[in-house]
């Protein structure tokens, strides 16, 4: 049966071929310089495809009669009539410059510049070219090309150039870093739904790989009044013909041209204020319909992008019908330099067989944004030959050869074998600071150990100087299944008390994020277990300032955890665990300060000035269950695996956690909690928005010790760790923890520079303004609030904060802080 299948399959691809005809050529200027990415289309249809960078196209087309179209922008259009049969047909073009003319418009210093006139037109137009087309669905073929232009040859301890031969760059570290084409179906239904289909993939030197090219990725509508760019751009850049463009630009009529019976308006982007978020350059805007027939514009850092210094966007329409105009293809063309590491590349999209009133069945839109298929790779170089609407240029048919034969190179366990003698020789200098890692690639696993600086070699007053070595096995497996064992040993050397534990990890799921694991041994850690102080901060504050805030105690442990999505968007988790719980003293009063024996507080929660145990020795038994709802989920299905993508609505996390009083254990008692938060709403110009808001109740407290109770994030030093809008700035780390109720609210938000964009002298700086409020109420702190506004650039951040207890002012000081 399946014989019979292939059978047919062949007889299939063979008919098809059969039918199916091919023009190819090239585009050139009346000197012969070629055309990088024109279109070429059938008259009247969406059937098409987009020359490559050096002007050639290729364009498969059933036998008979049709009219051509090449156009691109700065170009006059050509129609050229062919037949086509069975044969390939070579056919070359000349494109010749456009000229937009001014000749018959008189413009004058008191008179406004035509282009308004054209520009709120096409602003008027704008709802209604962008919800003429509730839905559809089109076939996407992109190639993505990601090149390095330059890096140093070592970079934090790592070889970059022995990494760079590795994968093909040249002597001075450049070439193709990343080389994809994909075909896929993609389905799209207002206001933003989107469902796609990769079908075929293809990745330079990964045979087995699948390509990271997204079609939603690549969706930049000029009809929307805010183009969102993700992570580039987190306000958005204002549309040219936004409903308040006219604000944000000046324009000028660069001049018209006729493409057929069409007037083209050329209309040149001007920023009113040169760090405004806007684009540069030029749109083509149809006569009397107002619409849209091309666009070439450009994002400079001026604009407040991230990461790159430049983006421009290319794009180009075609009518999909008699009245609809839709989107041919589309170029991304970037460039941008991070740490020394610089670096360029072009997406190109083209869009074709539009069906513009598509029948989706109901839920088809279901949250899966992207699905690729397992036989989406295993398309061969003949296939592509045929399928690929965009011509390979020289540059990259050359990196897929010398990439498939780098693969193949490194696949074998010879050339792995020299890989790994060479890495895996043991630097004293590297393993203080970066640690050591020895790898066994062909087998696909490795060992590591962790480095002794910077946060494990620490000091606190309970074990005076302490190390910390975490050590790690790693097997991975194709289907993305792992499993990991990892070892810790820690030594106190004032207390003379070595601590150690082992966990093993299993990912049996990586489709549901299916993972369970085991953990025993003994640890020390901190009465809050939502975190008071990280240990090199208070490494830093006790030697410095003699303020040991940090309090600690040892459990000797064995936990299980299991962790598993149920549907799409809810995630289950449970964890057992039982513990034998040791209080700890002070056992080294050492700091730069003088006389700071005096004041060194106890190790325990209430800041005792005596050296007493902070509790008796107790057992536990505790049973933790809990789910994360995402609402509105988004994913992508690859064969190795699901990955979340986000959601437009917030989570909700619920959690039920016991105190079982059985096998000796000493406490007894039942809570319950919810959070619901959100990090990141868009505001568009104004920024972002992050909330959570959390409550909670212990159902019954028998028996229960403070380190089963409810913590809280607070922080009391100038310069802390963990800016997050959930940490509280003026709080105390212990002293308002609850087994009883809570209530507890955080809000940030986040301009993204809409002020500091407007000065001057500041705007250099890319400065973000924040602004946030805390609230928390217990049995014992009522309406505890806080209010902070501050400043942030990348991972710092300054701030300066006021804060209320029962309505009355608490403190008010500035804070320092930084994410790293």
């Amino acid at each position: 049966m399946r014989f019979y299948i292939f059978i047919c399959l062949i007889f299939i691809v063979s008919t098809v071929s059969a039918v199916a005809g091919t023009i190819s050529g090239k585009i050139t200027t009346s000197n012969g310089a070629p055309i990088p990415f024109a279109n070429v289309y059938l008259e009247n249809t969406t059937i098409g495809t987009t020359a490559n960078a050096e002007g050639f196209y290729s364009l498969k087309v059933n036998p008979g009669v049709y009219k051509l179209i090449f156009k691109t922008v700065g170009y006059k259009q050509l129609i050229k009539s062919i037949s086509i049969t069975n044969d390939p047909l070579e056919l070359n073009v000349v494109l010749e410059q456009e000229v937009y003319t001014l000749n018959e418009i008189n413009v004058s210093a008191k008179q406004e510049d035509p282009a308004y006139e054209v520009i709120r037109n096409a602003i008027k137009k704008r709802k209604h070219h962008l919800n003429e087309v509730k839905g559809y669905s089109c076939d996407v073929y992109i190639k993505g090309l990601q090149r390095l232009r330059g890096a140093p040859k070592k970079f934090l301890g790592v070889d970059v150039e022995q990494i760079g031969k590795e994968i093909g760059l040249d002597s001075n570290r450049r070439g193709i870093i990343y080389l994809s084409e994909s075909e896929s179906k993609f389905n799209f239904q207002r206001p933003d739904n989107v469902r796609e289909e990769m079908i075929s993939s293809k990745v330079s030197g990964r045979s087995n790989g699948f390509s990271f090219n997204q079609s939603s990725d690549l969706m930049i509508n000029l009809y929307e009044n805010l183009v969102q760019f993700n992570q580039l751009s987190p306000r958005g850049i204002v549309s040219p013909i936004a409903d308040n463009a006219l604000f944000y630009y000046r324009y000028r009529l660069a001049g018209t041209a006729n493409v057929g019976d069409l007037l083209i308006n050329k209309i040149e982007l001007i920023p009113r204020r040169k760090n405004d978020p806007v684009f540069r350059g030029f749109v083509y805007i149809i006569e009397d319909s107002w619409r849209l027939y091309s666009a070439d514009v450009l994002l400079t850092q001026d604009a407040q992008i991230r990461i790159l210094d430049s983006l421009t966007v290319s794009q180009q329409y075609y009518p999909a019908d008699s009245k609809v105009w839709m989107l041919a293809s589309q170029k991304f063309s970037f460039n941008g330099n991070v740490l020394g590491f610089k670096f360029a590349g072009d997406y190109i999209g083209v869009y074709k067989n539009y069906d513009i009133d598509p029948k989706f069945p109901k839920n088809f839109f279901n949250g899966e944004v992207l699905n690729v298929t397992k036989e989406s790779n295993k398309k061969d170089s003949s296939y592509w030959a045929q399928a690929r609407p965009v011509p390979l240029t020289s540059e990259e048919k050359i990196d897929y050869i010398r990439k498939d034969s780098i693969e193949t190179l490194r696949k074998s366990p010879v050339y792995l074998d020299s890989i790994d003698r060479k890495s895996n020789k043991f630097k004293p200098l590297s393993f203080v600071l970066g640690g050591y890692t020895y790898q066994q690639r062909y087998k696909k696993q490795n060992w590591q150990i962790s480095p002794v600086l910077f946060d494990n070699l620490q000091f606190n007053t309970v074990e005076g100087v302490n190390l910390t070595l975490r050590g790690s096995f790693r097997k991975n497996y194709e289907s993305r299944q792992t499993y990991s064992i990892i070892p810790e040993v820690r030594y106190g050397f004032s207390n003379q008390h070595l601590n150690g534990n082992v966990q093993v990890y299993y990912r049996f799921d990586p489709m549901k994020s299916g993972s369970i694991s085991l953990k025993i041994g003994t640890e020390v850690v901190d009465f809050n277990n939502q975190g008071s102080m990280t240990p090199l901060f208070n490494t830093y504050n006790t030697l410095v300032y003699a303020s040991n805030y940090l309090k600690l105690y040892e459990r000797q442990f064995v936990t299980a955890t299991f962790s598993r999505e149920l549907a799409n968007g809810i995630q289950f988790n449970a964890t057992v665990d039982y513990a034998n719980r040791l209080p700890l003293v002070n056992a080294n009063f050492y700091s730069f300060k003088p006389e700071a024996e005096r004041e060194f507080t106890a190790n325990n929660p209430y800041y005792g000035l005596n050296n007493d145990p902070a509790f008796v020795k107790n057992q536990a038994l505790s049973l933790n269950v809990g789910t994360i709802i995402s609402f509105g989920s988004e994913y992508i299905t690859r064969p190795d695996g699901k990955f979340y993508v986000g959601s437009k609505w917030p989570k909700l996390a619920l959690n039920y956690k016991a105190g079982l009083p059985v096998m000796g254990s000493d406490v007894d008692y039942h809570s319950v909690n919810g959070r619901l938060y959100d990090s990141g709403i868009r505001l568009g110009l104004l920024g972002n928005i992050a909330y959570s808001i959390g409550a909670g109740k212990f159902l019954s407290n028998r028996s229960t010790w403070f380190m089963d109770y409810k913590q809280f994030k607070g922080n009391r030093v100038t310069f802390y760790e963990g800016s997050s809008s959930n940490v509280f700035r003026f709080l105390d780390y212990y002293q308002f923890s609850t087994n009883d109720y809570y209530l507890e609210g955080h809000v940030e938000h986040n301009f993204s520079g809409f002020f500091m964009n407007k000065i001057p002298l500041l705007r250099k700086l890319r400065l973000e303004e924040i602004v946030g409020a805390n609230y928390l109420q217990t049995e014992q702190l009522n309406n505890y609030s806080e209010l902070y506004f501050g400043l942030q650039r990348l991972m710092l951040r300054a701030e300066f904060g006021l804060s209320w207890m029962g309505g009355n002012t608490y403190q008010s000081a500035f804070r320092l802080s930084t994410s790293f």
